[in-house]
């Protein structure tokens, strides 16, 4: 998929998790687990070389990220103390 729009809510989810658009394009061309939801939205989510695990929301049919996150609990990366 490529050629992607990000809407506004995705653009301050990637900002706050610091999240590239590359990285958002590496997780939807390389997943790990890609879920079909029945809103016609697709889940991605893919762990990274740095351990962290990215989850991608893209909506197919207008070709949208929705949202994109660092899912905490699913990273094998160890948290700040």
């Amino acid at each position: 998929m490529h050629d992607l729009e990000f809407d506004s809510h995705a653009r301050d989810e990637m900002a706050r998790d610091t999240i590239s658009e590359d990285e958002v394009y590496h997780v939807i061309g390389d997943a790990d687990i890609e879920i079909r939801q029945q809103n016609g939205h697709t889940r991605y989510e893919r762990t990274m070389d740095d351990g962290r695990q990215i989850v991608v929301i893209v909506d197919a049919v207008m070709r949208t990220v929705k949202t994109a996150w660092w899912n905490k609990r699913g990273s094998r990366r160890r948290r700040r103390l």
